[in-house]
């Protein structure tokens, strides 16, 4: 039987389509200096390891993510929502370390659109932004009308807990060294000399705080162990002051948080450049049964 020069050409051109569309959802690794693929190539999904971007996971396009993902980033926050063409643009929520949730629109990474902003303690601001600018106020913070938050005040999104692997779990606990180490880095230069506490650091002062909180005896029954973290300046002559709960759902552990930081011992003022100067610091306080 005898094929045609063209009916040939066809039957080429065919196989080579099935082949081609076969290899576009092969698993796929690439491996460079700053980060790591892994997952269906050109498209579908996969894990990144960046140490620029983060740890992100989700449906990509070409090594970039393009759909809905998560991504926890060298800097702690945990972006949950829409990417496009590697950046976060549409509908997502970022989670702070401090307990501050932003919900609404982004574009390119940035807030663009209607945003709303979730504090701790349950206050809560809306604006609409422009490029990550705030262009108008819908809804000022509660503290400043009056301090009542009204009862149809938006829900808080709930963190999604997520499930990882030993890789990705290595991966953020590196992620994390490097950004402190980072972070030292910055102070070193700047020539800034931290507090010490009794000649140790903010770890040694948490552990003194958490030795000196409980729950309070009427406030245990059917609970769990609680962590509430407390932002506080150590001030010039080695007080603390400006204590204040800035995560934690329960305002009788957070006040019994604050009461704990307020009764430190002194300690050595931070520095700059020989001259003593306020520092900021935040400790967590665990309420263990």
């Amino acid at each position: 039987m005898k094929i045609t020069r063209t009916l040939m050409i066809l039957m080429v051109m065919i196989m080579s389509s099935i082949s081609l569309s076969a290899q576009d959802y092969t698993y796929k690794v690439i491996s460079r200096e700053r980060y790591r693929f892994e997952g269906e190539w050109p498209q579908g999904y996969g894990v990144l390891y960046s140490y620029d971007q983060g740890l992100v996971m989700g449906p990509f396009h070409k090594g970039k993510p393009h759909g809905k993902c998560v991504c926890y980033k060298p800097n702690g926050e945990v972006y949950w929502g829409d990417f496009k063409r590697g950046k976060e643009t549409g509908k997502g929520r970022i989670y702070r370390d401090n307990g501050v949730v932003v919900a609404g629109d982004y574009k390119n990474g940035r807030y663009h659109g209607r945003d709303t902003v979730f504090r701790s303690d349950g206050n809560f601001f809306v604006g609409n932004f422009t490029r990550g600018k705030l262009k108008e106020t819908v809804h000022p913070y509660s503290s400043k009308l009056g301090g009542v938050i009204p009862a149809d005040a938006p829900a808080k999104p709930a963190y999604p807990p997520t499930i990882f692997n030993r890789r990705q779990e290595t991966f953020l606990n590196e992620l994390e060294n490097a950004w402190e180490e980072r972070n030292l880095m910055i102070v070193r230069k700047a020539g800034l000399v931290m507090p010490k506490f009794q000649g140790g650091d903010i770890d040694d002062f948490a552990l003194w705080v958490n030795s000196q909180i409980s729950y309070p005896v009427s406030d245990r029954a059917g609970r769990e162990s609680r962590t509430v973290i407390v932002e506080f300046i150590v001030l010039k002559d080695g007080t603390v002051s400006q204590a204040h709960a800035i995560f934690g759902s329960d305002p009788v552990l957070n006040e019994a948080a604050v009461k704990a930081v307020e009764k430190s011992p002194k300690w050595t003022p931070g520095e700059q450049n020989g001259e003593k100067k306020n520092v900021r610091l935040t400790v967590p306080v665990v309420f263990a049964l």
